[in-house]
């Protein structure tokens, strides 16, 4: 039996198939077998596949129900300890199985181990999530801050406890993380594992408007399992993940709503830390970290980022300066795009220089 099954769903993916086959051969742990569930393509997906013969390659047919449905025949046929996933236009780090089981191997209560995800074509962005399993699940309460492609699970975890992915979701995979937490941790090696092509259309606007909508509801249904907070519909929409919509929706566009629900929003957040502080589901740390990220991004948009050290003093949903917001939104930037941090340096470095030079 293979100690990993590598689960690939294919659908009309011959474009880049090749490329992603291509990094599983480099991979240094050579003990996997690749799992493909095809939806029923007809471009040259499956002749590709048919030719890479010298990797171990099963290809089961596909019911034609989806991503979340392919994803849940892979699981339930994989023969492999450890499952990792990939999707077709993606590509592996040469080492990424190895260290994934090297990991999984020596923590024996994580179950889903996941890494950084390097994105290329149309953007360098770098999706960074937490390697901290604390963090990962204070963060999850209000977005999937977990990279998909790169992640690796506990096959035997999942089957024994029914956990499968929920086609109802657009957002199947955050929803899913949020119920494995209740069976074990959720950390990730704080390294690019992958890299995720995006073009500029990867979510079609349709999709786009389910993800706002069922963000909100996954996170409302997170926080009443946990700590026992229910939700208004409105409070919901407040976490859409993709989008602030204290900026964005014409509800808030008069300032005097828009600050009732900045209020609103503080005390909801104040009131999960209170109860956290009662019921002890999250590291309490990590969870003010998570909320005060939130508030950033919701009250300032400053992008998701867990504040470092200099800025651990702001008081949680407290106001900040200009200069402050200012600060973070460098911060939060340079840490998602890692090339401007550097061109950032530089440029520090090259004016600092001249000034010493003059004096």
């Amino acid at each position: 039996m293979p100690k990993i099954t590598i689960l690939l769903p294919t659908y009309q993916s011959g474009k880049y198939l090749s490329q992603t086959l291509n990094s599983i051969r480099r991979q240094t742990l050579k003990d996997f077998e690749i799992l493909v569930i095809d939806d029923n393509s007809t471009d040259d997906t499956l002749s590709i596949l048919h030719n890479s013969k010298d990797l171990n390659i099963r290809v089961m047919n596909g019911r034609g129900n989806g991503l979340a449905d392919a994803l849940n025949l892979g699981i339930c046929n994989a023969k492999g300890e450890y499952i990792a996933r990939i999707d077709a236009d993606d590509i592996m780090t040469e080492t990424r199985l190895e260290k994934q089981v090297n990991y999984l191997d020596s923590h024996k209560e994580v179950i889903v181990c996941g890494g950084w995800q390097q994105y290329f074509g149309n953007s360098s962005y770098l999706h960074a999530p937490p390697s901290e399993p604390q963090q990962c699940k204070a963060n999850l309460i209000f977005r999937c801050d977990l990279c998909h492609s790169t992640v690796m699970l506990r096959k035997d975890i999942f089957i024994k406890n029914g956990l499968f992915y929920d086609e109802n979701y657009a957002a199947e995979d955050f929803e899913l993380w949020t119920r494995v937490l209740q069976f074990g941790e959720i950390a990730n090696i704080a390294e690019v594992l992958g890299y995720y092509r995006f073009e500029g259309q990867n979510i079609t606007l349709s999709k786009m408007k389910k993800l706002i909508e069922q963000n909100g509801q996954i996170a409302s249904k997170t926080l009443k399992r946990t700590l026992s907070i229910d939700l208004t519909k409105e409070q919901a929409a407040y976490f859409t993940g993709w989008s602030n919509p204290f900026y964005e929706d014409n509800h808030f566009s008069d300032k005097n709503i828009r600050q009732q629900g900045f209020d609103d929003l503080k005390n909801l957040l104040l009131q999960i830390e209170k109860a956290n502080e009662k019921i002890g589901a999250y590291d309490q740390e990590a969870l003010c970290k998570a909320l005060q990220a939130e508030w950033l991004r919701l009250r300032y948009r400053i992008g998701f980022y867990i504040p470092k050290i200099e800025f651990s003093k702001i008081q949680l949903c407290g106001e900040i300066s200009k200069l402050q917001q200012i600060l973070l939104k460098i911060h939060s930037v340079c840490a998602n795009y890692p090339g401007l941090k550097r061109k950032i340096i530089k440029i520090y470095c090259i004016i600092k220089s001249k000034i010493e030079r003059k004096e």
